[in-house]
């Protein structure tokens, strides 16, 4: 009974940490979690062990939202977010593409190949994966790389399963499998050393017609940051609105990063209309910078920036 409950609790426990890792990778979790639930024959005591699992982490960072930030996901969340309501400019772009075409596929694949002991996770992390696909697409406004880490995923057990049927039906005498991983590891290998001594970008090198294979990267915020030097004193307190990390690496301003802070209420207050005037007062902010445009295409990084010094 206590092993039943350890179970039932710690598929809970892990859920609720997948969950905070992404929160849109609830839609992960949920085909995953009724096929456990089935597993356990649609029993209402699992169900309630599940739950109280989950609730550990989870019911404490809800709680917390509406504590300090009056909901349940902070700002940094709702700021991209346009839920309930379907944005009114959905880019469908070469990942989500990709990614759709895909996860059709392994759908099929997955359909016709019933040998495959694992069958019912796959399916049912491919389908939890492609709901979360198509949520973003549809109420994100920003959609970086690392929103697709799960469709990354299913696409490598697209892989395998196709490699291991292979083996199984052609390539029955040859190590194949390690044919094809030795390739993998100096593929990912190669890649890796050309990250780290050259420019080379997926996103710049393959979709942009501007960007040069060079030796030596050229970031677009390193230069802006370096133009910025040339106009503004040295030890400036700066507000940026994005890319913060990056203007303090590269130049000897004081940066305040916007998107740093958003897990601060006092923060939080002060970002409320009227009260922004206070926040610069208060913290001796001499300049304002936010971004006007980046887009792959641009060969430019489009900044706004405007002085607020003042007698303090």
């Amino acid at each position: 009974m206590c092993r039943k409950f350890t179970n039932d609790f710690a598929f809970g426990f892990i859920c609720s940490l997948v969950f905070l890792a992404r929160l849109d990778h609830v839609f992960v979790i949920l085909p995953i979690g009724f096929l456990y639930w089935n597993f356990r024959k649609w029993n209402i005591k699992s169900l309630g062990k599940m739950l109280i699992g989950f609730s550990v982490l989870a019911v404490p960072y809800i709680v917390s939202n509406y504590y300090y930030f009056d909901a349940a996901v902070p700002i940094s969340g709702r700021i991209k977010s346009s839920f309930p309501h379907i944005q009114q400019f959905i880019d469908f772009g070469v990942f989500q593409k990709l990614f759709a075409v895909l996860g059709v596929l392994y759908f099929v694949f997955l359909s016709f190949n019933r040998k495959d002991q694992y069958r019912n996770v796959k399916l049912s992390f491919l389908i939890g994966s492609l709901l979360q696909l198509f949520y973003n697409l549809l109420f994100q406004s920003e959609i970086g790389q690392w929103y697709f880490v799960s469709q990354m995923f299913f696409c490598g057990l697209f892989i395998y399963d196709i490699i291991n049927n292979l083996k199984i039906t052609i390539f029955k005498k040859f190590t194949l499998d390690k044919i094809v991983f030795a390739g993998a590891l100096i593929f990912i290998c190669g890649i890796g050393w050309l990250k780290l001594t050259t420019s080379f970008s997926i996103q710049n090198n393959v979709f942009a017609n501007h960007s040069k294979f060079e030796k030596k990267s050229t970031d677009l915020v390193r230069k802006t940051a370096q133009e910025f030097e040339k106009n503004i004193p040295k030890n400036s307190r700066i507000f940026v609105y994005d890319f913060p990390g990056k203007f303090a690496f590269y130049s000897n301003f004081n940066v305040i990063p916007a998107d740093g802070l958003v897990a601060n209420k006092n923060y939080f207050n002060d970002m409320k209309p009227g009260n922004f005037k206070n926040f610069l007062n208060k913290n001796k902010i001499d300049y304002l910078i936010f971004p006007t445009h980046f887009f792959t295409k641009h060969e430019t990084q489009g900044f706004f920036g405007s002085s607020c010094r003042q007698s303090y």
